[in-house]
């Protein structure tokens, strides 16, 4: 049974496109599916970024998130890209997607280190 991550929770981002052969679709070759995924994943990721002004917290959840999808997605399907750019892209996107997580986690201790300081 696959473990859930709080990643993978729904957001407002637009679904993936529809599989090739999909019923009420036309077939469409895998490199342009994967092409139209990565695509929303960059859109996802971008309007993440303008949510960073509102809530920080759930931007970088929401970044993390594409990264993360965007980096699987390049992984499974790895026939299907530039091999050189596909790897660049995914070292890359761990880089980020490790970032994120410790500002996460960063933003948790500060919480818990001004909850817990003496008020004067």
């Amino acid at each position: 049974m696959a473990q859930r991550h709080s990643e993978t929770a729904p957001d407002t981002a637009a679904p993936p496109a529809p599989p090739a052969g999909a019923p009420g679709t036309a077939a469409l070759p895998a490199g342009e599916v994967l092409g139209r995924y990565l695509g929303d994943q960059a859109s996802a990721f971008l309007r993440a970024l303008r949510l960073r002004e509102a809530d920080e917290a759930e931007a970088a959840r929401r970044m993390r998130r594409s990264a993360r999808r965007i980096g699987a997605a390049l992984h499974t399907f790895r026939p299907l890209a530039e091999p050189e750019w596909a790897e660049r892209l995914r070292t890359e996107l761990n880089w980020l997607s490790g970032l994120l997580a410790q500002e996460h986690q960063y933003a948790e201790r500060l919480v818990r280190l001004t909850d817990a300081r003496p008020r004067a």
